[in-house]
């Protein structure tokens, strides 16, 4: 019988769709990404800096100027692209192999080669590689949660409707087989369209990233007006134009905390390898800090609350007998299509796997029940007729729609035999299960002389069986984490709004009373006033479409809320690239889901959620205490250089001497913040409002109280011992001074011990901050270089003085601070 394409045709029409596989961004280059470290606009000026002093011939000060910025930028480069790099590795979508009728014989091809006209045969378990039209089925069923949310597979009939008769791309057989041709490949199909709509959603900025871009336009305004003022009252004064122009650079290079990205970098890949220890991938080095903003997590039911795994969760006979139990599970194992192997894992219908699973458990051999009563004849479950039969030669088993099933039922059975069945007393039994948010599957039997006229009825009823897909066992005290934390969980499903509603409670979502759930037809239906109103007081929402997910984190923000989108499908990809922070599952996630995504959790666990917001948290307390330790560094170095050029006095720090005080803070004293433990209650908080600036107004009033004390200390130590020794000596107090009193602040601003990795990052940072400043004083190579000279003890005593007063001065600016 002839079928499919020849290799002929086929390959030409691979020169016209291509291959088939899903459109995939283009990852920029290594250079690109290394470039884009730069676009900054502190950097951008410390560039202009050291361009301008290469210029005007300064080239030790360039070069130095240059080398600081090239190592600031590197490490921030290096961890996003291993994250990246780690993401990639997780992504695997579509079946690589493909069984296609080409030429008149089947034969194993890459999925990539198939084209619309193929014929491709699907089994159970395998994964659909393309948008098919169903030609044959055999009791075929289609798990298309990924694509519509629904975790109970979809019957696939040729005799049925448009739904039943196509096979979409991603999604898995769960039972049966059958033939299907494809229709659509690559972004033709159904994943594709999803995949453009996504691609054309914008992606939020990380709210510390926007604040970081406010702070530094602010300190670039202010370094920029400062340079000009301090050049032109150079100028004025009569200086020479090159003398002007080194007065701005020697500014410029104080003021701006060239180390400031740098640190940011390393804290925020600390908080990504911390995570990667938990079994979560960060494609974004914001992802983890933006976390601990959120106030509304989103998040998807099947697979991320849930384990995807149907269990039953009751079985009701007429009565206990252990022969009527035995009957029961006689029709769970004949009348079921899954596999089970050996070791208890599956292949088929979650819910027929969980019948076999219930069955072994209570006794029963799955495969001497099946030896024993081999198969003769199968009816498939079908809209039409919600039922599935097998004929075996010692009877028919059944199982299917409990109110269908019922219908056609005349008798009981029983433990003294069968009796005449009570249709009332099934249905309360069945109304209660499912009021109960469980789904119920009935069992019946017929003797082998009615299979020709099955449908005519006459069956006997066995009883009903309720089954649910079990929550992930942490996840309850994950949501009850996230809660005292002050943000709201919802839940976001294709389910039935009874069985969403049922796992909500069962996981802390929905408080016991009115269940908050919202569907599809309500959402739908209502005007932008009325969503707002549902995205408010609602905590469940059902029978979404991918479309509604993305409208409904729009609304959120709309309302000020900073969203996390939590997921697995492609039905997911769009809202999880338009929240603040979206978060894939790795497991059982799509790639599309996953390039969408902030944040990758390789073993699907809802539970680091919980976790990643206190590593959120806890994160920007550390950079803000680094900005908080920083800025009034610099501040100070560049006003005292502004206040030497406004009086026209020599200056008591030089520009090569000021890099070195910034290069020795940022790369060393400041690390102690990075690897700074957390503060205690750090989940008992509310979330940061979304505008909070990085540096609030009290801490702004801190950082002037502390840059004034060290502009004055420097002052006082360069002009008193100018007096007594040469300017060189005087230099090498000022700047040894000023790295003490840094230290000093840096011990107060950190505050207690906190018996982790942090105190001893502490230690080492403070000694080797000291060797630094031993080699920096008498070190030949470096006195040449900075013009510096060897301390003694006398000045030894003046340094520890100053760095005892500003560790007073630091516990008094960062007395109200929490530690």
């Amino acid at each position: 019988m002839a079928c499919g394409l020849s290799s002929a045709a086929a390959s030409a029409l691979q020169q016209q769709y291509g291959p088939n596989c899903l459109p995939t961004a283009h990852a920029p280059r290594w250079w690109q990404q290394l470039l884009a470290q730069f676009r900054n606009t502190l950097i951008a000026i410390l560039l202009a800096a050291a361009l301008l002093s290469l210029v005007l011939g300064h080239l030790v000060d360039g070069a130095v100027i240059g080398t600081v910025i090239l190592i600031n930028t590197l490490l921030g480069f290096v961890q996003e692209n291993r994250a990246e790099k780690a993401v990639q590795a997780l992504q695997s979508f579509l079946a690589p192999q493909v069984l296609v009728c080409r030429d008149d014989g089947w034969q194993q091809l890459p999925a990539e080669a198939l084209v619309p006209g193929d014929w491709v045969r699907v089994e159970n378990g395998a994964r659909i590689s393309a948008d098919m039209r169903l030609l044959e089925a055999h009791a075929l069923r289609v798990d298309e949660s990924l694509l519509t949310g629904e975790s109970v597979p979809v019957n696939k009939t040729t005799s049925g409707d448009a739904g039943e008769l196509l096979l979409r791309a991603g999604t898995l057989v769960t039972g049966g087989d059958g033939v299907g041709q494809v229709t659509a490949t690559g972004s033709a199909t159904e994943i594709g369209r999803i995949h453009q709509l996504m691609g054309t959603t914008l992606s939020m900025r990380s709210p510390l990233l926007e604040r970081i871009s406010r702070l530094s336009r602010t300190l670039a305004f202010t370094v920029v007006l400062l340079a000009a003022i301090a050049a032109g009252i150079a100028w004025w004064r009569g200086e020479a134009l090159e003398f002007a122009l080194l007065a701005a650079i020697s500014l410029a290079v104080a003021i701006i905390p060239e180390g400031l990205p740098a640190i940011i970098s390393v804290t925020l890949a600390l908080g990504v390898q911390r995570m990667a220890q938990r079994g979560a991938i960060v494609r974004r080095l914001p992802a983890v800090e933006t976390l601990g903003t959120v106030t509304v997590i989103c998040t998807d039911k099947t697979g991320t609350l849930t384990e995807n795994r149907m269990t039953v969760q009751d079985l009701a006979l007429a009565d206990d007998s252990p022969a009527l139990l035995q009957r029961a599970l006689r029709v769970m194992i004949l009348c079921n299509d899954a596999q089970l192997r050996n070791d208890k894992s599956g292949i088929g219908d979650p819910l027929e796997q969980a019948l076999l699973r219930y069955a072994g458990t209570h006794g029963a051999d799955v495969d001497v029940s099946r030896m024993e009563s081999p198969r003769v004849d199968a009816r498939p479950f079908s809209h039409e007729q919600p039922f599935m039969a097998t004929r075996h030669s010692d009877g028919i088993t059944i199982k299917g729609a409990p109110e269908w099933v019922l219908q056609r039922c005349r008798w009981m059975a029983t433990a003294s035999g069968v009796a005449e069945v009570v249709p009332a007393y099934w249905h309360k039994v069945i109304a209660d299960m499912a009021t109960a948010g469980m789904r119920t599957i009935a069992l019946a039997s017929a003797v082998d002389g009615q299979w020709e006229t099955l449908d005519d009825g006459g069956w006997t009823w066995l009883g009903v069986v309720a089954l649910l897909d079990p929550p992930r066992a942490a996840v309850p005290a994950a949501i009850a984490a996230c809660r005292s934390a002050g943000i709201r969980v919802i839940m976001v499903t294709g389910d039935h709004p009874q069985t969403a509603a049922t796992i909500a409670r069962q996981v802390g979502i929905l408080e016991d009373g009115p269940a908050a759930v919202v569907d599809h037809a309500q959402w739908a239906s209502a005007n932008a006033e009325e969503r707002q109103a549902l995205a408010r007081d609602a905590v469940v929402f059902a029978r979404v479409q991918p479309a509604d997910k993305l409208e409904l984190v729009q609304t959120l923000q709309a309302s000020g809320e900073v969203v996390a989108m939590t997921g697995d499908g492609v039905n997911d990809a769009p809202a999880l690239r338009r929240a603040q922070i979206g978060v894939a599952m790795g497991q059982s996630g799509s790639d599309v889901a996953r390039e969408a995504a902030a944040m990758v959790l390789s073993d699907d666990d809802f539970a680091h959620i919980a976790t990643a917001v206190a590593e959120g948290r806890h994160i920007y307390d550390n950079i803000r205490r680094t900005t908080f330790f920083m800025l009034p560094t610099n501040f100070s170095e560049g006003l005292v250089i502004f206040f030497a050029v406004l009086s026209g006095m020599t200056l008591p720090i030089t520009p090569l001497q000021i890099l070195w005080v910034n290069t020795i803070t940022a790369s060393t004293l400041t690390l102690a913040f990075a690897f700074m433990g957390a503060d205690k209650g750090v989940m008992e908080r509310q979330p940061r409002p979304a505008r909070e600036a990085l540096i609030p107004g009290i801490l702004w009033w801190r950082i002037s109280g502390l840059s004034t004390f060290l502009v004055v200390t420097v002052f006082v130590v360069f002009l008193g011992d100018a007096t007594l020794h040469s300017d060189r000596h005087a230099h090498t107090l000022a700047v040894n001074a000023l790295v003490g009193m840094e230290a000093g602040i840096l011990l107060a601003m950190y505050g207690r011990w906190r018996h982790d990795r942090g105190d001893v990052v502490l230690m080492v940072a403070m000694l080797a901050a000291l060797i630094a400043q031993g080699l920096f004083s008498c070190l030949p190579f470096f006195q040449r270089i900075f013009a510096t000279t060897a301390m003694g003890s006398a000045d030894m005593g003046i340094i520890a003085a100053c760095t005892a007063l500003a560790w007073l001065a630091g516990k008094l600016a960062t007395a109200s601070q929490t530690d």
